[in-house]
């Protein structure tokens, strides 16, 4: 299952001895903009109903999907998060990568991901989405972003802080230790629109958030 870098950083950071906090760390990490962030990602799904969850983890995205009355399924690399998906939610899940999806074409009219972005061969994953997706389906990607000017400043002291916390909670130490030379640098926002439009989808949008922090781009199939 391990083909590249990305997954293998991944299975470093989501464990089977964070699973059971990522719900609270992900709340407090990002002092309550997880949730406002994956508001704007079902507002970017509109009317579609049948959605599948990349790299779904604990489940949190796909619960607010499911209370909207969508029907949701998931796949995720690490299977203890799967299992707290299981205990929050009854959908279909499998575990592996977002690279080769274990659907048949046209299955979806959406397709959501939240921090899978910088962990993949984005080319791959959108050649999937197309084939997976239905005609006039959606396919949105979130992720963090670096950002620039004085806010930069202020986001290296916040990872100098998490690192300092790391050594308290200790089944989040590599993450807070090693996130913030990931997200620099990742280029997947640059990355993700060229094989958007390389793949022929339309309607190709980028959104920053929270600063430029936070960044959501989205395309519809024709």
């Amino acid at each position: 299952m391990l083909l590249h870098e990305g997954h293998a950083q991944a299975m470093r950071f989501f464990t089977n001895i964070n699973a059971d906090s990522y719900d609270l760390i992900s709340r407090l990490a990002t002092f309550g903009q997880d949730i406002a962030w994956k508001h704007e990602i079902i507002r970017a799904v509109r009317g579609r109903s049948h959605i599948l969850e990349l790299a779904c983890g604990t489940g949190i995205l796909s619960s607010m999907l499911a209370e909207r009355g969508k029907s949701v399924a998931g796949i995720d690399l690490t299977f203890e998060y799967l299992l707290i998906l299981k205990r929050k939610l009854k959908m279909p899940i499998a575990q592996g990568t977002a690279e080769v999806l274990p659907y048949r074409d046209e299955s979806f009219d959406a397709m959501v991901s939240s921090y899978l972005a910088k962990y993949v061969d984005v080319q791959k994953v959108i050649d999937e989405c197309w084939r997976v997706l239905r005609p006039g389906g959606i396919v949105v990607f979130h992720d963090f972003t670096y950002p620039s000017g004085l806010i930069c400043n202020l986001w290296h002291i916040y990872f100098e802080l998490l690192r300092l916390a790391g050594r308290f909670v200790t089944s989040w130490k590599v993450v807070f230790r090693q996130l913030d030379d990931v997200i620099k640098k990742s280029d997947w926002v640059d990355q993700t629109i060229y094989a958007l439009k390389n793949r022929k989808f339309q309607n190709v949008n980028c959104r920053c958030y929270t600063a430029r922090t936070s960044t959501i781009v989205s395309a519809e199939k024709p």
